[in-house]
């Protein structure tokens, strides 16, 4: 039996041959780390932001604020002016208790109105409602009953003969008999314009209703003794000193 014994050359080759291994084993452990953490990184989801897209139309340059609009110089408003008032004083017409009115002395004391004899109809913000009797003297007796109302902003028809019926109750309701066959006529409603009306008010004697509307003022009057055409020229002349 033949027993190999290892030579001195052959166990230095060994031990070269061992530590190389061992040299290339060490060096390759970082690399397989590296590896490791790189193939974790891919891995991992990645959050997606997407770039807000372009409008295909470019916006419109900012406006100049001191350029006013097409045909409108800068630095002028191009919101429209009032314009004038062509016919008539200009502003808004007011009702007035004048103290006199027509060449009438308004009554005062216990021969003035305590109530308002003729419903106005509704009466809403900025309008007012006057009621105010006239006669030779400011003790009476009564000639003329007027009741009206203002702060109007356009002619009200129906206003102005809703007044006429209640006056005209009231005339019936107070002793009175209006014809019933009686109707409104127009008459010249003088300098301030608007719709001046009047009719008979009683059968037995002279007496009339009249009333007058413009963009204003509503006015129903009650003439004790004028026949209609007379109290439409009194009215007319009371208009002056009752509507400024």
């Amino acid at each position: 039996m033949t027993v190999r014994t290892r030579t001195p050359a052959l166990k230095a080759a060994l031990v070269t041959a061992t530590l190389a291994a061992l040299t290339l084993t060490a060096c390759e452990l970082p690399d397989k780390k590296d590896d490791a953490k790189a193939a974790e990184h891919t891995e991992k989801p990645v959050a997606t932001v997407s770039a807000p897209t372009a409008s295909p139309t470019p916006s419109s340059a900012p406006s100049d604020p001191k350029a006013g609009s097409a045909g409108t110089p800068a630095g002028q408003s191009d919101t429209k002016r009032p314009s004038a008032t062509a016919t008539g004083r200009p502003g808004a017409y007011h009702l007035v208790a004048a103290a006199q009115a027509g060449g009438y002395r308004q009554l005062t004391g216990a021969a003035a109105p305590s109530d308002v004899p003729v419903d106005p109809g509704d009466v809403g913000s900025g309008m007012n409602v006057l009621v105010t009797a006239y006669g030779s003297a400011p003790s009476g007796p009564r000639e003329v009953l007027v009741v009206g109302v203002d702060g109007l902003t356009a002619v009200d028809g129906k206003r102005m003969e809703h007044m006429i019926r209640g006056m005209v109750d009231y005339v019936n309701g107070d002793g009175g008999s209006v014809p019933q066959d009686a109707s409104m006529r127009d008459y010249a409603a003088g300098p301030l314009g608007g719709t001046l009306q009047c009719m008979p008010a009683q059968d037995a004697f002279p007496a009339a209703i009249c009333a007058w509307a413009d963009k204003n003022t509503v006015v129903v009057a009650y003439f004790d003794s004028l026949s209609a055409d007379a109290a439409a020229q009194k009215l007319a002349q009371m208009r002056g000193d009752l509507e400024k």
